[in-house]
């Protein structure tokens, strides 16, 4: 009976040992849950990270596109302002040169006695 007893215990023990490595097993899983999560929002973080940069890009191009727009829009602007500030400067002679000049080229008009032949061959 000695032997029985003997082996009963030690049966205990082992259960209790495998009872305990069962214990150290279930938690194992669950940190592995977690670091997986873990891993998943890293990646979705830095997944966010790249696309929020290269939309970013393309805006930062669009806007720099517009700004070069806007600037050759000022320099066209600034030359059509010295140009009206170099015609309002003229007076007298050159005034009546740059009228007639103007209705010549842009309007069609003709001084007295002078004829206007047009080319029908378009060379």
């Amino acid at each position: 009976m000695m032997k029985k007893a003997k082996d009963n215990t030690k049966s205990k023990s082992v259960q209790s040992e495998n009872t305990s490595k069962i214990k150290e097993i279930t938690p194992k899983r669950s940190k592995r849950g977690r670091h997986i999560l873990l891993y998943l929002a890293i990646i979705g973080f830095t997944f966010y990270a790249v696309i929020t940069i290269i939309n970013q890009s393309v805006q930062i191009a669009d806007k720099r596109a517009k700004l070069n727009d806007l600037k050759q829009q000022i320099n066209v602007v600034e030359i059509q302002t010295g140009y009206l500030q170099k015609i309002q400067g003229y007076k007298g002679d050159d005034l009546k040169a740059y009228m007639e000049k103007i209705a010549k080229e842009e309007l069609g008009y003709i001084s007295e006695g002078e004829r206007i032949f047009i080319n029908v061959a378009g060379e």
